[in-house]
């Protein structure tokens, strides 16, 4: 009888052990942090940004078209209008590689700049300044300009010194200097404020 209760007690003991240390497995199992799933990889951002500009100033209301070449499924041009800066930003999402583009601009009052072109493999990050010549107007007939109702103006000779040997005038008065154009300060437009495009390979 002694004996039966002395197994008893050990099997007891050796339960309780055995309880013990799997409850404490179980504990320390569930308070392991899951493993997160791996995401899939964010699509690639190609950002084409600039300034179309004229002389010293900013071209607004610029309208910049963006055509793409390649293997992008790109349903004709991409539009972006300048601001008042003459900035434009046009953020695509997912070009597939061997992606080119052409870059042309329109904007009333100027004439059509030639288009740039951006071969394969394009950069993440883009500028390209676009500047516009202004449309010049023909002069009208018999405005003086040699075109009919009067004989053309003629410049006056350039005065001389009075002590110069003959047949070798020189010419007297303010030095010539070239006219110096300087480019605009470059304004970026915000992320916010640009023309967002998502991609997909045809």
């Amino acid at each position: 009888m002694a004996k039966e209760r002395s197994s008893a007690k050990v099997v007891g003991w050796l339960g309780g052990i055995a309880a013990t240390v799997i409850s404490g497995y179980l504990l320390w199992y569930f308070e392991q942090p899951k493993p997160t799933p791996p995401q899939p990889p964010q699509a690639a951002v190609t950002t084409f940004e600039g300034m179309v500009y004229s002389g010293e100033a900013p071209v607004a209301k610029a309208l910049v078209a963006l055509d793409l070449t390649g293997n992008a499924g790109a349903n004709g041009a991409i539009h972006d209008l300048t601001d008042d800066n003459g900035a434009y930003k046009i953020e695509l999402t997912g070009l597939p590689p061997g992606t080119g583009a052409t870059l042309s601009v329109v904007a009333k009052g100027f004439e059509k700049a030639a288009p740039k072109m951006l071969v394969s493999p394009l950069q993440a990050d883009m500028r390209v300044d676009i500047p516009l010549s202004p449309v010049v107007l023909a002069a009208a007939p018999g405005s003086g300009g040699g075109g009919g109702g009067g004989p053309a103006e003629v410049a006056p000779p350039p005065e001389t010194h009075s002590g110069e040997s003959a047949g070798q005038p020189v010419a007297v008065g303010p030095p010539v200097t070239a006219a110096i154009s300087h480019v605009p300060l470059y304004r970026p437009k915000s992320a916010a404020m640009a023309m967002k495009f998502r991609v997909a390979a045809k």
